[in-house]
């Protein structure tokens, strides 16, 4: 049985290694390591990944993720996957996971973790967790030929179905262009940019004052230039315990202006036409009309369903009458060590893709 801990420097070295090749399942994918060799704010020497094995076995794992600061504060670092062998990996997973902390400088924080992670992390004394996060699904399209397809259910079954599902959807349009009439947004655009220029990322740092971590559009770039999530045809997967594969996946900047004026900045992900908006900046005053464009954008995309967890614009969409079919009440945790407590503490927040959910 060995122990193994990998810099950030270390990373690409570590995939076109014979022990990788080896290694069943892999505690990381060439598409995280080279990402992750990218980070803006790692140092070379930052342990990225702790794991255990034992005859080329995988037992147990955990990644760390060096987060932004801001200039002067000491780095803290996010949890990026933390798994265990079920059968012979369960006294490993506790003393892997240690170790990332222990090189995280005990500078550790969750922004998405399971009822399970909690109670286990919670039971160690190291960490505070606070109140679990509200989120929304919000289902813009009915889509249950798909569903069954991806289900493996018999393809005139499936068919079917996804003619059923046109039907619907065309009678549903004329709820959507009742809506329309009722939230007009008259004056507003929004288009899409490849990068966040310096303008933009001006803009960006102007309007980040109610999030806990750095937001900067060196930041935001990083995130779509690396990606983690490949498209099917594109990358062999590899033997890999979490997301690493999608049907389709696309991530954009998106720029929305009142009459000609920049009122918000964000990052839209499409994920097997299921959207979130990992990161947005807005001016307070437009964030309601914002909101409305960007949801007429989605519906022109026809995306099946949009995840959202920021506390204004769950506000927002509590006082408009939102086009959807359903939706679907969310939860998630977050937590951090208690060495964080300082900065977690206050009426801020996280923006959604924080940590590492913007990758995924």
């Amino acid at each position: 049985m060995i122990t193994r801990e990998i810099t950030v420097d270390g990373l690409i070295d570590f995939i076109h290694s014979e022990e990788f090749s080896q290694l069943e399942p892999k505690p990381i994918t060439p598409g995280r390591a080279v990402s992750q060799a990218n980070n803006p704010f790692a140092s070379p020497k930052d342990i990225a990944l702790v794991y255990v094995s034992d005859n080329n076995k995988l037992l147990a794992f955990a990644g760390i993720l060096p987060e932004g600061t801001e200039e002067g504060e000491k780095p803290i670092f996010s949890n990026s996957g933390w798994w265990v062998h079920r059968e012979g990996g369960r006294k490993y997973g506790l003393q892997v996971f240690i170790k990332a902390l222990q090189n995280s400088y005990r500078r550790m924080f969750f922004t998405d973790c399971s009822e399970h992670t909690k109670a286990i992390l919670e039971r160690t004394g190291l960490f505070t967790f606070q109140k679990p996060s509200a989120g929304l699904r919000i289902f813009l399209n009915i889509y249950s030929g798909d569903l069954l397809r991806k289900k493996g259910y018999n393809r005139v079954v499936s068919n079917l179905f996804s003619t059923a599902d046109d039907v619907l959807n065309y009678l549903w349009s004329f709820r959507i262009k009742a809506w329309k009439k009722l939230n007009p947004h008259q004056g507003y655009t929004i288009h899409s940019v490849n990068l966040i220029d310096e303008e933009l990322n001006r803009y960006i740092k102007k309007h980040s004052s109610n999030y806990y971590l750095k937001q900067d559009g060196e930041k935001l770039n990083w995130i779509i230039k690396y990606p983690w999530i490949a498209t099917k045809g594109n990358d062999l997967p590899v033997s890999y315990p979490f997301s690493q594969v999608a049907e389709s996946f696309h991530q954009e900047f998106l720029v929305v202006k009142n009459e000609g004026i920049t009122v918000a900045v964000l990052m839209l992900s499409i994920r097997d036409h299921h959207a979130s908006v990992p990161y947005i900046y807005y001016s307070g005053k437009h964030l309601q009309n914002t909101i409305i464009v960007i949801l007429n954008f989605l519906l022109q995309q026809k995306v099946n369903s949009l995840i959202i967890f920021h506390p204004e614009i769950l506000k927002v969409l509590d006082k408009i009458s939102i086009p959807a079919i359903f939706q679907k009440k969310l939860s998630r945790h977050s937590g951090y060590s208690k060495e964080l407590s300082g900065i977690f503490s206050g009426d801020k927040c996280f923006q959604d893709g924080e940590g590492d959910v913007a990758f995924t």
